[in-house]
C-alpha cells in the first residue's frame, strides 16, 4: 500500500473528533507513517476553543518523532466563496483545506449550480486554500467539468477521501468522473483519511481500490510521499 502523507485528520478539538493530538501521533506511529495534517473544523460547525487556532504555532513541527502539519478545515459559506477562516496574527497554518458542509444556505440544498459557484469561487477568491475537500459528497453535486477546470487553473487538489468511499457518502459515479478528468487535465490529487477515530486515520485501501483502474503512477497525486508532500506545501525543511 502506498504510504500517503494524510493530510485530513480531526482531533478532538473538532466536534466530531474522538482523539486527542497526542493520541493521533501515537496512532500514526503504530502505523508506521511519520507524518500527517492536524486539520479541524473551522468556527462554522461549532468548533469550541477559537484560541486552539492561535496557539498552533507553539507547537513544535515534530512531536514524539512524528511530524505534524498544523491546517484547518474550513467550511464553504456562500456562492461567493467566502470561507470561514480565522486569521490571526501570527498565521499559523501549513495547509488549508476548504470544502461544502451542512449548515445554512448549503443545508439539505441540492442546487449543483449554486454548490459549483461557490466551490469555483472558493478556489478563485482564496489563493491560501490547497485541498478541496470531498468534492463527490453526494449531498453536494457538482458540476466535475467546472470544478477540475478551476482545480486546475488555481493550482488547487481535490481530495478522495478514503472515509467518504467507507461510510457511503460519497456520489461514486460523480466521484469516477472526477477522476477521469483530473487524469485527462493533470489536476491534481490529495489522498487522505478524513480520520475521525483510530481505524479511520492514515487508512487508504477503499482509495486504492477505487483509483487501481486509472493507474495511480497515471494521476498526479501530491501527497505520494513526505518529500512530495513539502514540495505541495511549498514547505522547506
Amino acid at each position: 500500500m502506498m504510504p500517503f502523507c494524510d493530510l485530513h485528520i480531526h482531533s478532538i478539538r473538532s466536534t466530531c473528533g474522538f482523539h486527542t493530538l497526542f493520541e493521533i501521533v501515537d496512532i500514526m506511529k503504530g502505523k508506521n507513517h511519520k507524518a500527517f495534517a492536524l486539520t479541524d473544523h473551522s468556527p462554522c460547525l461549532a468548533t469550541p476553543l477559537p484560541h486552539f487556532s492561535v496557539m498552533l504555532r507553539r507547537l513544535p513541527k515534530v512531536i514524539d518523532g512524528i511530524r505534524v502539519f498544523k491546517g484547518i478545515e474550513a467550511s464553504i459559506l456562500n456562492s461567493d466563496g467566502i470561507i470561514d477562516l480565522p486569521v490571526f496574527e501570527g498565521y499559523p497554518y501549513e495547509i488549508i483545506l476548504a470544502g461544502l458542509h451542512n449548515h445554512d444556505v448549503f443545508a439539505d440544498n441540492p442546487d449543483i449550480e449554486k454548490h459549483t459557484q461557490a466551490v469555483v469561487n472558493a478556489m478563485k477568491n482564496n489563493p491560501s486554500v490547497k485541498v478541496i475537500t470531498h468534492p463527490y459528497w453526494a449531498d453536494f453535486p457538482l458540476d466535475m467539468d467546472k470544478i477540475t477546470d478551476a482545480a486546475a487553473e488555481y493550482n488547487i487538489a481535490l481530495e478522495i477521501n478514503n472515509s467518504y468511499i467507507l461510510n457511503g457518502k460519497s456520489d461514486l459515479e460523480r466521484m469516477a468522473y472526477m477522476v477521469e478528468l483530473c487524469k485527462k487535465k493533470g489536476t491534481m490529487l490529495a489522498v487522505n483519511s478524513d480520520g475521525h477515530v483510530f481505524n479511520e486515520m492514515a487508512e487508504f485501501a477503499h482509495s486504492i481500490e477505487f483509483l487501481k483502474p486509472y493507474g495511480l503512477e497515471n494521476l498526479n497525486i501530491v501527497n505520494r510521499t513526505f518529500e512530495s508532500t513539502l514540495e505541495f506545501l511549498g514547505i522547506e525543511e
